[in-house]
């Protein structure tokens, strides 16, 4: 087993002293330390043998020689298994090393880092990323060894759906236009997911649009537990531990180009410390033994190179083709981008009720469309979001071409997503005017610009039917650009985008207008009211890719 790399404690001491968050990493520093000193050391104070040696036993004089692996509870249940009854080796104070399994999930060991006070000197997880994130905090290189088990990412669900979607591997196209829809957990602390989320992204590649819709969708609808009547996105270990539990049994399809595969591991906690790397060696030789493999394999666990499933995999694991997938850099750049497809979202929609947008295609007006839409849309965006409700035509509010009708409010509080529904519902009564674009425009991008809330998303989108009219003059297509140009400011970014209904719009223009904020200027084209409902669908699981 190769050692991995890590750095010295006098290293640490040195750069957590020129660390902008020096107190912080120090307490880490110092904690972790503690546990390699002191921890390890055997109380001999009630005495030794016959011969003078220490006793490996009697009250707590050896109660250093235990070591703590923390793990998740997925993997604390086959590391309990392979450890159950095995003695390591003596330390160099004569005392049998004994491990116990402390069930933390990854994120419960991190915060404990983050705090300066981890309880573990191993830490074994199949997420990569969070090893990564220790290291930040802690100021010291903690970095995972050889994996010794692994699990490829699949598709679950019962098997007449997934013959739909392919047969040994479930088509990316098919996937993603699946009903009921694909879902995944959150790719920042599922490692499955996120292999497969990537596998997804390289895949549409040479449709960027298409990839950036289904990335939205699948961050939408994200969720921890596997569903019983949807295809979900899981690791085969996952799956296999579900079906023990429950009466319904799920089966499993391998992804496109082959199923990546959830590597587990294992970090020392403790650098340049001979007690921790002696108990690190002992363990990763129990557990790449036939008994540490054993216990795995119960629990749904294929060997490190994933070649061969076992004997209580679910339906169609034996068809799964295996890969390595893509590299950690490139899966920690889609988590990221997960990250912020997922912040809080201040949506102020700014929806055209102009004369034109009573025209009827197949006896559906266009504002009647956008109405039914936009409730609809209620229904896609996260509970975290909040939603501004704008409307404009000529001389709408008094002289001003634009009206606030709903201020920001949380779509979680039910009285005001009540007043939200409310005032969408009413929209057809308010069809008057002309298109004064310009000027709503340049309103609604200050107000957004304004309103705007650190670690939160700002959107404008923009619902019209048409070109800028205004009889009364109001802005000219340059002034407006200029004011945008000179209102641009990095840290209160707003994006904009269009939904533009019908055949009037001038798409081009509003890009152009757009991409002068930054943003990339989507404009979304519904060519009948028929199409708004999708369209919108697509805008809004697009909200953070411009």
């Amino acid at each position: 087993m190769a050692d991995a790399d890590y750095t010295s404690r006098s290293e640490r001491r040195r750069d957590s002293a020129r660390s902008n968050t020096g107190k912080t990493v120090a307490a880490v520093v110092v904690a972790l330390v503690a546990i390699g000193g002191g921890a390890w050391a055997c109380n001999q104070s009630g005495g030794g043998d016959d011969n003078g040696n220490p006793q490996a036993g009697g009250g707590d004089k050896c109660a250093g020689a235990q070591v703590t692996i923390a793990a998740s509870p997925t993997l604390s249940g086959p590391l309990n298994k392979a450890l159950d009854g095995y003695k390591g080796g003596k330390d160099d104070q004569g005392c049998e090393r004994t491990y116990s399994v402390q069930a933390a999930t990854d994120s419960e060991t991190l915060n404990q880092i983050k705090g300066g006070s981890p309880s573990a000197q191993i830490w074994v997880s199949d997420n990569p990323g969070t090893f990564d994130e220790a290291s930040k905090a802690s100021g010291a290189k903690i970095t995972p060894g050889t994996a010794f088990a692994s699990s490829p990412a699949v598709i679950s669900g019962p098997a007449d759906q997934l013959k739909k979607l392919g047969g040994d591997e479930a088509s990316w196209s098919k996937i993603l236009s699946a009903k009921p829809a694909l879902t995944v957990a959150d790719v920042s602390r599922d490692r499955a997911s996120a292999l497969a989320v990537t596998a997804a992204s390289q895949a549409l590649a040479t449709d960027n649009q298409k990839a950036r819709e289904a990335f939205g969708q699948l961050a939408l609808t994200a969720r921890d537990s596997i569903p019983s009547n949807a295809p979900y996105v899981t690791s085969e270990a996952a799956l296999a531990a579900r079906n023990a539990k429950s009466s319904t049994k799920l089966a499993e399809i391998g992804l496109e180009g082959g199923s990546p595969l959830v590597k587990v591991s294992a970090a020392k906690m403790i650098a340049d410390d001979p007690q921790t790397d002696a108990a690190y060696e002992e363990l990763m030789t129990r557990l790449t033994s036939a008994e540490g493999q054993k216990a795995f394999a119960g629990a749904g666990y294929r060997s490190a190179d994933g070649s061969k499933p076992p004997s209580n995999a679910p339906q169609g694991a034996g068809s799964v083709r295996t890969t390595s997938g893509a590299s950690d850099q490139t899966v920690s750049q889609v988590v990221a981008s997960w990250a912020e497809a997922t912040k809080p979202l201040r949506l102020t929609t700014v929806v055209d009720v102009s004369g034109s947008m009573r025209e009827k295609t197949r006896g559906v007006s266009r504002i009647e469309a956008v109405s039914k839409a936009t409730k609809h849309g209620l229904s896609l965006v996260p509970a975290s979001t909040s939603i501004a409700v704008w409307e404009f035509s000529t001389e709408l509010d008094g002289k001003k071409d634009y009206e606030e009708r709903i201020p920001m409010s949380p779509i979680s509080d039910p009285a005001k997503l009540k007043r939200i529904q409310a005032s969408i519902d009413t929209l057809p009564q308010r069809v008057k005017g002309d298109t004064a674009l310009y000027d709503t425009i340049w309103a609604t991008y200050q107000a957004a610009q304004k309103d705007y809330k650190d670690g939160q998303i700002s959107t404008v989108l923009l619902v019209t039917d048409g070109r800028n009219d205004d009889p009364k003059g109001g802005l000219s297509l340059s002034e407006l650009k200029k004011k945008l140009r000179d209102a641009v400011d990095p840290k209160r970014p707003v994006d904009i985008s269009t939904l533009a209904i019908g055949e009037d719009v001038n798409t081009k223009e509003l890009s152009d207008i757009a991409k002068i904020t930054g943003s990339g200027g989507t404009v979304y084209t519904a060519k009948t009211p028929q199409d708004v409902s999708a369209v919108l669908a697509a805008s809004l699981q697009n909200r953070s890719s411009n």
